[in-house]
């Protein structure tokens, strides 16, 4: 599947136990563009951009191959408690749900934050990877 799912209190563990920024955790690798979505329980518009999303990197990932990875973070809201959203919210400053984050890693910056929508046209997304991929290309040729 090109899209791994991970669950946002995982995410949470992980940076408690590593002292890592959330987004130094989604991006490791300079050259590679990270795609993520944010979505929650209980979303209908997360539901419906799902097959959008999952043909999106199907296609995607096959024509860049590893360039391009997909993570899904997944908000749980037991009985409609709010408090993981508000953390994932604090943690990646979105709103609504789904979000849509592009990241890259820089060599002088760490990671950047290239793109974040709302919508749930993947045009636009696709769009936007597109540009991304050519400019972690050259990321990763200034290394060179």
């Amino acid at each position: 599947m090109p899209i791994n799912t991970i669950e946002f209190t995982k995410i949470e563990k992980e940076i408690f136990k590593t002292g890592r920024s959330h987004l130094d955790y989604l991006a490791p690798e300079i050259g590679k563009v990270y795609v993520i979505t944010i979505t929650r329980d209980g979303c209908s518009a997360c539901k419906k951009q799902k097959p959008k999303l999952n043909e999106l990197a199907k296609g995607l990932v096959e024509k860049h191959g590893s360039k391009v990875v997909f993570t899904r973070i997944h908000i749980k809201r037991p009985q409609g408690s709010d408090e993981e959203s508000l953390r994932s919210k604090d943690a990646f400053g979105h709103y609504f749900y789904p979000t849509n984050l592009i990241l890259l890693r820089t060599v002088d910056r760490g990671v950047i934050e290239f793109y974040k929508g709302i919508s749930r046209e993947m045009d636009e997304l696709r769009k936007n990877i597109g540009i991304a991929v050519e400019i972690a290309a050259m990321i990763k040729k200034e290394m060179a």
